[in-house]
């Protein structure tokens, strides 16, 4: 069937607002909620069908010689096998032999920023949007290294991909040697234009790499496309796989350049992927269940998540952005979107309006303030698969009437 969405035509097998079938595949991920939960960016809850894996597998990952029992016998000691890196490759659009599995996207990010050769004077181009721990990683290279790192200033709020390429050429110097990105703004919903980025630094010798681990399972994407060199990403927030489950691509031709955190002990070349993936013995329950999160997230179709998705943010934004108090922090109509969105209540503090939002009317979202720039905060919900539409409704009914409440307090403000 055909469906429309930010001005264009998606060839869906199940459209996003047939809500019978969106409320059996809730029934099928059983969210333990103990509110009206929308915000899902540190974790999806996994399907049943994978939490029963995992329950499955748990005595026999604690037991004696559990090398010799399927489905472990192939795995390594990092729970790693041809098989799970075929069916992430597969998944994700990209070679075999360019995926390794990590233990979550951190894993992979420490790995790449940790692990890129660079000499002091270098200089690494990030963003204010970066997450903080990415941040923090640069930094402290920066003091061991005496390496350079810039943030390059990106609007708080709707960007266009020429605004976004403007600011990353206009930042990079002769001395720029890596750019690290997010590929979607988790606070905003903006999807940074990762292939045009990647193209622009390649053509300039810099190396890209995308922190994915709010794109992974909910964006539409293939790698091999995307053009990046390096991207890591975690299974446990959009794919709805088990926590501690990850992985990491790199560029064949670009392995050579990154050191892996654990210096390989089974001799693999240096341009191996394999060679990431020698961390020591893990909990081999967790990534035995990838199979089992594959199906779920093909049997959906990656398609039908993504518009599903970005149909429930628009069925809040597209309400509340005509609202004379909410300035939205989220262009709905940019394609691709994400099902994220953040917005700003003028008159009211974020965390005032999310307390109350939650203690009268048991609705969570999130109120954020930006780390690197505390003048950029606001609001942000982020709905996943196992949300409705009548808890989106219940949000802008709620939303609404604490607006009218406080309408009074803002006129005087004003």
């Amino acid at each position: 069937m055909n469906f429309q969405s930010a001005g264009k035509t998606l060839h869906l097998k199940k459209a996003p607002d047939d809500e019978a079938y969106w409320l059996s595949v809730r029934e099928t991920m059983n969210p333990l909620y103990v509110n009206t939960q929308l915000v899902n960016t540190r974790r999806g809850p996994a399907p049943l069908v994978v939490r029963e894996k995992v329950r499955e597998l748990v005595d026999l990952s604690l037991s004696y010689e559990l090398d010799e029992y399927e489905p472990f016998k192939e795995m390594k000691e990092s729970g790693s096998s041809v098989e799970i890196r075929t069916l992430l490759a597969d998944y994700f659009g990209a070679p075999a032999d360019e995926i390794a599995l990590t233990r979550n996207a951190m894993e992979g990010i420490a790995t790449v920023l940790n692990g890129f050769v660079l000499k002091p004077g270098d200089e690494i181009l990030a963003t204010k949007f970066c997450y903080d721990s990415n941040l923090a990683i640069l930094r402290q290279r920066a003091l061991r290294e005496e390496i350079a790192v810039k943030l390059v200033d990106l609007p708080f709020g709707p960007a266009s991909e020429e605004e976004i390429l403007t600011a990353f050429e206009n930042a990079i110097g002769e001395k720029t040697k890596l750019i690290s990105i997010p590929h979607v703004v988790a606070r905003t919903g903006l999807v940074l234009p990762v292939k045009a980025i990647s193209e622009l630094a390649r053509s300039r010798g810099i190396f890209t790499f995308v922190d994915g681990a709010h794109s992974a399972g909910h964006l539409d994407l293939r790698l091999e496309e995307l053009g990046c060199d390096g991207y890591a990403a975690c299974l446990h927030k959009w794919m709805y796989g088990p926590r501690g489950t990850g992985f990491l691509y790199i560029r064949k031709e670009q392995i050579p350049k990154v050191w892996p955190l654990f210096a390989s002990w089974s001799d693999k070349p240096a341009d191996s992927i394999e060679k990431f993936e020698e961390v020591g013995t893990v909990f081999k329950a967790l990534p035995a269940s990838i199979p089992e999160m594959i199906s779920f997230n093909r049997k959906i179709g990656q398609a039908e998540k993504s518009a599903r998705l970005r149909y429930l943010r628009d069925r809040w934004a597209t309400r509340l952005r005509s609202h004379e108090r909410i300035r939205l922090l989220t262009d709905i109509d940019a394609a691709p979107g994400s099902g994220f969105g953040g917005f700003v209540v003028e008159g009211m503090d974020a965390e005032d309006f999310a307390n109350v939002l939650l203690e009268e009317f048991n609705i969570h979202v999130k109120a954020f303030e930006m780390e690197e720039d505390s003048s950029m905060k606001g609001i942000q919900l982020s709905p996943g698969l196992a949300n409705t539409t009548e808890e989106i409704d219940s949000f802008v009914e709620a939303t609404l009437a604490i607006l009218a409440r406080s309408h009074n307090s803002f006129s005087q403000a004003g």
